[in-house]
């Protein structure tokens, strides 16, 4: 009987951090498999993840754990030795790979070979002759590039969990305070500089390289400091000299995946980093040049998500693939194009594409596209900023940066960013003073989002500017948009009746102009005055804008329009129609994440509900409370203002004080999805529940499941793994849990179970097909 091997795994020199969902996934690869690829960009914890696979694996391996290390072999064709070297087998043979696999074949045994990148093709050769002779060996490989192998089990590494956890440090502060008590034993993360490592953590995007060494100036500098320093290269330097010279420096550790890039994958890298917040494969063609002839944006691409540089962010539904770099390695490439002699160009044609994206909105916004137009617009808001940051400094068309304020302020308006957008906008209009026609319509813009925001002194400023420059342009009738402004100008003066006026007169230029976004604006805006106004028009006007609305297929627009018909309908007595339009509005704002909107039809739904459902309308105008605080539309909260304060004071006189106020307290308490079940009348449980959950909250068997884990301190991937789900629809199960339960935290949930536990001893227990 052969006598079992250890092999020759090193001893851990630090504590090992994290990664329990990643080890359990990989132990069951490995049951199932014979070469896993552990890929990811330089720092992300590779070798540390393979190296405590292995130890926990090894008892498994009668033949022991053999680490190959390859960090410092830049010779190919001496890889078989420096395998054979690692096994102990004397190079004594002109055929070295025939003797490592003879040495092989009827082992049983693990090799860990570890920085593959620099050397894929010899190891794919090797690693592909060793598994085909010995079946026993089974093979873990790290590599910021993939072999290529057949059958190889590609396992891309994320950085440590590094999201806000509730009560206890995610992985990447566990981390932090681990390395930085080993420079100084008395550190620990307290409640004073808890959310200063957690945004140094961020900062870092859980890049466990990046956090050790951030983590070990703590013997120099207090976390507030090493935060304030991050952008410093210095601070990112190790000391200790057991490190490989590529993890020395953060930076260090990208270049030796920079080196080992193409030209091309180089230069596409370096001009990726102009975005933000990710990109499509259609806005990289956009953006990125090629070096020659023969090379292409999508195999450079391709090249650079082999290679870890980039990662594809899973979207549930997306139609289109999105990538994003990591934070330190985007910067390193953001240093690279600093330096070349096109930055400002690529720059400039980031702002081009994203400039087309916002035009979207003039065509788009009243539409069938309006839900994909919101989607898009949003998920690249990080991307629109930088192209107007760009553009507030591009000196060759400085009135780009006042057409692209100018052209999302729909989107600014329904994604309550009109601050944002405000700001914007007269940043832009200081950048490029010219009396040109952008101008002009930048400044009706600024004005209309200047009232909105009830900034009204500088909305008028705008509105006097605007009037003054289209004169002198020769404009012989105010745009809609400018009548638009005008409207909202006499709202604020007090005169209802000019405002209304102008705002007919805003809907028909709008028509004129063949502009369906900025009629059906102008539409809202009057079906708003004659709700005030009381209007003998109220309902044609309202019934109008619907149409409309219907005819272009724009949902949020039919959303807009349904509320005012609705208070149309309840100010006639017909409570079941105005209850019935309500709520189609709130399943259509649903669409687009519009709380703000949500909020004035709950309030409505609260009056439809005052006559015969006291106590739920006075929870409802709690509900609707609480959600206001989400939102910006000061114009709609102001406009039912009045008429809620009515009801409040008719509920209170029926309910009492007390009463009122425990049901409104009730309501305000409301989680934001149970707010809106509790308004389209689908979960009656949301009505009699105020702060404290029913026994069993109507959780289904797994989210009971879910809810024990949460209690047992599991994150939502070790959850995942647990019970073999997606990490998505973990978090989807916890969502569910904490709106079931309305509560907000994990600490929350656990409390919940406990207590459910002890009054339900036959409780399930989690079960799944975890792979010890």
């Amino acid at each position: 009987m052969r006598a079992r091997s250890t092999g020759n795994l090193p001893a851990d020199l630090t504590s090992f951090v994290g990664r329990r969902t990643e080890l359990i996934q990989l132990k069951g690869l490995l049951a199932a498999t014979r070469l896993i690829t552990l890929t990811g960009t330089g720092g992300i914890g590779k070798t540390r993840l393979a190296r405590r696979l292995a130890s926990e694996v090894r008892r498994t391996f009668l033949d022991g754990v053999w680490l190959v290390e390859l960090a410092d072999l830049h010779q190919g064709t001496l890889l078989p030795q420096a395998l054979g070297s690692a096994l102990g087998v004397r190079d004594e043979s002109s055929d070295p790979v025939g003797t490592v696999i003879d040495h092989l074949r009827s082992r049983r045994c693990l090799l860990v070979l570890d920085n593959c990148e620099h050397l894929t093709e010899p190891c794919a050769a090797l690693v592909g002759e060793v598994l085909q002779a010995a079946p026993w060996v089974k093979i873990v490989a790290t590599s910021r590039h993939v072999l290529g192998v057949e059958s190889e089990q590609i396992f891309p590494v994320d950085p440590l969990t590094h999201e806000a956890a509730d009560d206890r440090p995610n992985e990447a502060m566990e981390l932090f305070e681990e390395r930085a008590s080993a420079a100084d034993p008395n550190f620990r993360i307290t409640a004073g500089n808890r959310a200063t490592v957690d945004a140094i953590c961020r900062r870092l995007e859980g890049l466990p390289l990046a956090v050790e060494l951030a983590a070990a100036n703590v013997r120099t500098f207090p976390p507030d400091e090493i935060l304030d320093r991050l952008q410093d290269p210095a601070l990112l330097t190790a000391k200790e000299q057991t490190r490989p010279s590529r993890h020395h420096t953060l930076r260090a550790a990208v270049e030796w995946s920079y080196r080992l890039c193409t030209r091309q994958e180089q230069r596409v890298w370096e001009q990726l980093s102009v975005f933000a917040g990710g990109f499509t494969a259609e806005a990289a063609h956009a953006v990125c040049t090629v070096v020659d002839d023969n090379s292409t944006i999508t195999a450079a691409l391709k090249g650079l998500v082999d290679k870890s540089v980039l990662r594809r962010v899973d979207d549930a539904g997306a139609r289109r693939a999105r990538f994003r770099m990591l934070e330190p390695v985007r910067q390193f490439a953001a240093d690279k194009l600093a330096a070349a002699p096109d930055a400002e160009e690529v720059r400039r044609r980031h702002r081009d594409y994203f400039l087309a994206l916002a035009r979207r909105s003039v065509q788009d916004y009243c539409s069938p596209r309006d839900i994909e137009w919101y989607a898009t617009t949003r998920q690249e808001h990080a991307n629109l900023r930088q192209a107007l940051a760009f553009s507030l400094s591009d000196q060759k068309e400085p009135e780009r940066a006042i057409e692209m304020a100018t052209v999302l302020r729909p989107f600014w308006e329904q994604a309550g960013t009109v601050l944002e957008g405000y700001d914007w906008l007269r940043r832009a209009l200081d950048h490029a003073p010219e009396p040109t026609q952008v101008r002009a319509h930048g400044l009706a813009a600024a004005s209309i989002l200047g009232s909105l925001l009830g900034e009204d002194e500088a909305a008028r400023r705008y509105r006097r500017e605007q009037v003054e420059l289209a004169d002198r342009l020769g404009w012989h009738h105010p745009t809609s948009p400018a009548l638009f402004a005008a409207a909202l100008e006499a709202y604020a003066d007090g005169d209802v009746e000019k405002a209304l006026e102008k705002s007919e007169r805003a809907v028909q230029q709008g028509l004129r102009e063949g502009d369906p976004g900025a009629t059906a604006e102008a539409m809202a805006l009057s079906a708003l005055y004659v709700l005030i106004l009381q209007n003998d028009q109220a309902e044609e006007i309202t019934r109008r804008f619907v149409a409309f609305a219907e005819s272009h297929g724009a949902h949020m627009f039919k959303a807009i329009a349904l509320y005012p018909l609705g208070a149309v309908h309840w100010l006639k007595g017909d409570v079941e129609t105005a209850r019935r339009l309500m709520r189609e509005a709130v399943r259509l704002y649903q669409l687009f994440d519009h709380p703000g909107m949500v909020a004035v039809c709950v309030e409505g739904l609260a009056w439809s509900a005052a006559r015969t459902e006291p106590d739920l309308a006075a929870k409802l105008l709690g509900a609707a409370r609480s959600i206001w605080k989400y939102s910006q539309v000061l114009l709609a909260e102001k406009a039912v203002q009045r008429v809620g304060q009515e009801i409040e004071s008719q509920l209170r006189r029926e309910l009492g004080d007390m009463a009122f106020e425990q049901q409104f307290a009730a309501g305000q308490e409301l989680p934001y999805a149970d707010a809106i079940d509790l308004a389209l009348g689908e979960s009656k449980q949301a009505i009699r529940k105020g702060k404290a959950p029913v026994p069993d909250a109507g959780l289904t068997r797994r989210e009971r499941e879910v809810a024990a884990l949460v209690a047992a301190g599991l994150t939502s991937k070790e959850i995942a793994a647990k019970l073999v789900i997606s990490h998505r629809t973990a978090d989807a199960h916890i969502e569910h849990i904490r709106a079931k339960l309305g509560v907000r935290s994990r600490a929350q949930i656990a409390r919940w179970f406990s207590e459910y536990a002890k009054a339900h001893p036959a409780t399930e227990q989690p079960h799944g097909d975890p792979v010890e």
